[in-house]
């Protein structure tokens, strides 16, 4: 039976079903599934084009488009519930389709002419704004949907006038909301600890807390338009300030004999017992804690690099087989046993191989704290990890000449091989100065290998990506850390690569 026509069936049953007397069950069993089904017949491609296109965000970034589609949509879905023609029921479905396809593409290009309001309004929704400054997050929603419909319509002037409108609103109510979200909770909380002489319990905590509410309003007032590190601080403070009433309640527990130490400190020990279990470590707090966090740590650190071994072992080895076999297949279907294209491809795997056993000596070289060394398709990537530079510094201090020896080696494990020295930057400071001190680190880093290595300057390229590329969190000092940092990517030259 074809799909209409299991549809036509499944619709004489909805019909029949709709006369029934109320509280009648007037359909087999079998019937009332295929009523059920008849939904999701009729709705599947809907259904996977609306979630695709809430993926792409073409609500936001396509609302003329999307707005059509939506209309089209929930009137197809108040005709099923009403019993109208399937007919009209495909129709419709069949155009909100089409429109979402044409949002997705707006999407698109709206994604590149509306980037800096788009990032500010992602911001703004990070600092809360809808909840905490909902007058300008209304006025910045209205003017980035007008620059959106703009687009839409082919008005480009117009669409990024209304643009930096949004841009500008939203980063007030980003603005407001951090002020009034973080700072004005926290300076609440705060007064409230005094309240409750929380500080006799929790001095050094109240006092991070205090600290970091007062860099954070700093911060801002430094330079209003970088609000990561304003927003990151003020969360801190906020969760010092709570954490601080804790402290206080487990100690006014102890005081009045409803908790004693030894409970408060096994009950302590126990969320480190457990994760120890998880990792298959023993931890032992005969010593304190630091002997069974250090058991822990280098438990999860194995494992970490067990994992990403394994994983790059078998991303590496499928990727490999499957485009290396598929080729060998194609070739011998076509020209039919040995031939020179056939050798040649032997020798790319033979070479491939010297590749994948210079990168498993190369991962030896390095220590965790140095560096990590992953492969990416053809590239192969050293994460210099361990090497630091001051704040707002590109000067490579003497510490780290070691490790760019290791680094020096490893580009020799590769001859003929292209370098490309990238350099990333947390989220602190303005896109333009992260760029710009990016570019300078990788440039400090490629003027050094020049300068003890004899290498075509062609070969070495030095490129600053800023913040656009993090690894980890920017909300914690250690992820931050962790994203500023220097990637050497070494794509192989496989001809140069011999025994």
């Amino acid at each position: 039976m074809s799909t209409n026509s299991s549809i036509r069936t499944c619709w004489v049953f909805v019909c029949i079903a709709l006369a029934c007397p109320a509280g009648v069950l007037c359909l087999p069993p079998a019937a009332q599934a295929q009523t059920q089904d008849l939904r999701s017949d009729l709705f599947r491609e809907a259904d996977q084009a609306m979630a695709a296109a809430k993926t792409a965000r073409v609500d936001i970034l396509a609302p003329t488009s999307y707005g059509k589609a939506d209309k089209l949509y929930r009137r197809a879905e108040d005709n099923l519930a009403r019993g109208r023609a399937i007919d009209d029921i495909q129709k419709d479905l069949s155009e909100a389709v089409t429109h979402l396809q044409n949002g997705m593409e707006a999407a698109k290009l709206a994604e590149v002419t509306l980037a800096a309001p788009l990032e500010a309004r992602d911001d703004a929704l990070l600092a809360e704004a809808p909840q905490y400054a909902e007058a300008l997050w209304a006025e910045a929603k209205k003017a980035f949907t007008d620059g959106a419909t703009a687009l839409e319509d082919g008005d480009v002037k117009a669409a990024k006038k209304k643009g930096e409108e949004a841009e500008g609103l939203f980063r007030e109510a980003e603005l407001e909301s951090i002020k009034t979200n973080l700072f004005e909770e926290t300076r609440v909380l705060l007064a409230k600890a005094e309240e409750e002489k929380v500080r006799r319990y929790a001095p050094e905590t109240l006092a991070e807390s205090e600290s970091l509410l007062a860099e954070a309003e700093a911060a801002l007032n430094r330079d209003r338009y970088d609000t990561d590190p304003p927003r990151t601080l003020a969360r801190q403070a906020k969760s010092e300030a709570r954490h601080a009433f804790h402290i206080a309640e487990l100690a006014r527990s102890v005081d009045k004999k409803d908790l004693t130490v030894e409970q408060l400190v096994l009950a302590s020990e126990e969320p480190l017992e457990r994760i120890a279990t998880t990792v298959n470590a023993v931890a032992g707090f005969d010593a304190g804690y630091e002997e069974a966090t250090q058991t822990i740590a280098d438990s999860i650190g194995l494992l970490q690099s067990r994992n990403q071994a394994l994983e790059q072992d078998v991303l590496e080895r499928d990727r490999r087989m499957n485009s290396l076999t598929a080729q060998l297949d194609e070739l011998e279907a076509r020209l039919g046993g040995v031939s020179a294209e056939r050798l040649a491809m032997e020798e790319r795997i033979q070479a491939e191989e010297r590749v994948r056993e210079r990168f498993d000596r190369l991962e030896k070289q390095f220590t965790g704290e140095e560096a990590q060394v992953l492969r990416h398709g053809e590239d192969i990537i050293i994460r210099l990890a361990g090497m630091q530079f001051d704040v707002g510094k590109a000067v490579i201090q003497p510490q780290y000449f070691a490790v760019l020896t290791k680094v020096q080696d490893a580009v020799r494990l590769f001859p003929g091989s292209h370098v490309r020295i990238e350099g990333h930057t947390d989220s602190y400071g303005t896109d333009q100065q992260n760029l710009a001190l990016s570019k300078e680190r990788a440039d400090a880093v490629r003027q050094y290998m020049m300068a003890n290595m004899q290498l075509d300057p062609s070969q070495v390229e030095a490129l600053g990506l800023g913040e656009t590329r993090p690894i980890a969190t920017n909300e914690t000092k250690e992820g931050r850390a962790r994203n500023r940092r220097i990637d050497l990517v070494i794509t192989p030259d496989l001809a140069s690569i011999t025994e």
